[in-house]
């Protein structure tokens, strides 16, 4: 089965009607700038920060708002999971920090024909 990326047991791509479209990686070199009063900041290295990720797509019909209440049920376990992306490459542990969806073209039974997600996603390093 293809896969675009795994969140713990989650799957995220086409052969779970879940792929996602955009992904956005953040790093920090752990650079500072100190104020000096009547001069040009100083700067400092402070030790590198978490990276972050942003994961977002667009999903359609109930499929998405399960597959939603799957992530959700993932981030109410309070533990960091591994992910692995789709060519076996292994990007740690992180912490899931925020799913948000926005549901539009809802039919009389509440269920949202659109719906577009993101996950924000912490690096876990204290392992």
């Amino acid at each position: 089965m293809r896969q675009q990326m795994v969140l713990g047991n989650f799957i995220f791509g086409l052969s779970r009607n879940f792929a996602y479209s955009s992904l956005l990686r953040s790093s920090d070199g752990g650079w500072k700038s100190i104020e000096i009063q009547a001069s040009k900041p100083i700067s400092s290295q402070t030790g590198q920060g978490l990276q972050t990720l942003k994961i977002s797509g667009k999903s359609m019909y109930a499929t998405a708002m399960d597959r939603l209440d799957e992530l959700r049920a993932l981030q109410a376990l309070r533990v960091p999971l591994p992910l692995v992306d789709g060519i076996s490459r292994n990007w740690g542990l992180w912490q899931i920090m925020v799913v948000t969806e926005t549901q539009s073209s809802v039919i009389d039974d509440g269920t949202a024909m659109v719906v577009e997600w993101a996950i924000d996603l912490l690096e876990f390093a204290n392992a």
